[in-house]
């Protein structure tokens, strides 16, 4: 069992040398909601939803490192999340409207936009379309994982509506933009289980997906961790919380995954 002090001085030398992707075009200027996301066209000729911890709410700036970690251990465990990347705002751009305010060069968070995809919230559905039986297993995974709050699922149109977990800056305790090392060790053992029934999954993937919790490596998780720049407000400490926090809730969070097989036998 993974203990905090064995995380101590794991996560170290970060810093904000990423220069892979930048924006080049604001498509739109962002609204007024919760982390102000942009559309914005990048260098390798995508379009990727942005969000940067300037337009977040001063409270929550912390939510942009959140999008960048679920995102990338949920790319551990095989869930479907949308392509991510850290993004540059190179310095024509600063002073663009943008949300609630104006942008700074930096980096930022980018998601890849689907050009042909509808947004649900609450209950997970189009389970019998596409790989969906499949993809919602792992989804179910990641929300026990990583604290998931404010569901909000994307199905790709021109993909039988397969589905995409996206939105993940509410996720971890206390589910409102931020974490800290006394939330993550009050909530460590605390199941966060998905509310919805588990009718038609692929017992494959269930079985699949909670082998990889068993398997989470912590070399994987702190190179994620690693990931996230030194100029966005999160800590080391902070950071090396987080990574006990995932390892330590992996094995737990595969049984109850597991379960769900049961409980949709039981249910017939």
């Amino acid at each position: 069992m993974a203990e905090l002090e064995d995380w101590a001085g794991l996560v170290g030398g970060r810093d904000d040398s990423f220069n892979d992707l930048s924006v080049t075009m604001l498509m739109t200027p962002g609204g007024n909601t919760f982390a102000s996301p942009f559309l914005a066209a990048a260098s390798d000729g995508r379009r990727y939803w942005v969000k940067c911890v300037d337009t977040c709410p001063e409270y929550a700036k912390m939510s942009v490192a959140i999008e960048h970690i679920v995102s990338g251990v949920g790319r551990l465990i095989g869930a479907p999340v949308c392509d991510s990347s850290l993004i540059r705002i190179p310095d024509e751009l600063t002073g663009s409207p943008a949300g609630r305010g104006h942008l700074k060069a930096g980096i930022a968070h980018a998601s890849l936009a689907l050009p042909n995809a509808i947004e649900r919230r609450h209950a997970l559905a189009s389970r019998s379309q596409d790989d969906n039986q499949r993809r919602q297993a792992s989804i179910y995974a990641l929300w026990d994982w990583c604290f998931g709050c404010d569901p909000q699922w994307l199905y790709d149109l021109d993909s039988d509506e397969s589905i995409y977990s996206h939105d993940h800056g509410l996720y971890l305790p206390t589910n409102d933009g931020h974490w800290k090392r006394s939330y993550l060790v009050q909530c460590a053992d605390e199941p966060n289980e998905l509310p919805d029934a588990p009718h038609g999954l692929s017992e494959e993937a269930v079985e699949e997906v909670s082998a990889a919790l068993e398997k989470i490596n912590r070399d994987a998780l702190v190179n994620v961790l690693r990931g996230v720049p030194a100029s966005w407000p999160v800590s080391d400490d902070d950071l090396e919380a987080l990574g006990w926090f995932l390892e330590h809730r992996a094995p737990a969070v595969a049984d109850r995954v597991r379960s769900l097989i049961g409980r949709e036998v039981r249910s017939r």
